[in-house]
């Protein structure tokens, strides 16, 4: 298989039968579902932490910056 003027390795016969298989595996709400809650959970955990003072001093030399370059 050439794709792009790039030599590729065409999948085998095993891969293409499992690539098959995912793509026709019944749905599993239950497993989308707990996926989901954990993925809340750990955004929930990381939007609760402070900002790192670097980046607190970061943004307001951009900020600096940025009005500076407004104002004539």
């Amino acid at each position: 298989m050439v794709e792009n003027g790039n030599k590729t390795a065409k999948p085998s016969k095993k891969t293409e039968k499992k690539i098959e298989k995912m793509n026709h595996a019944p749905a599993q709400p239950e497993i989308h579902d707990l996926i989901g809650q954990r993925l809340r959970s750990f955004y929930d955990e990381v939007a609760t932490q402070p900002v790192p003072d670097r980046f607190v001093e970061l943004l307001n030399q951009l900020e600096a910056k940025s009005s500076s370059k407004k104002s004539p």
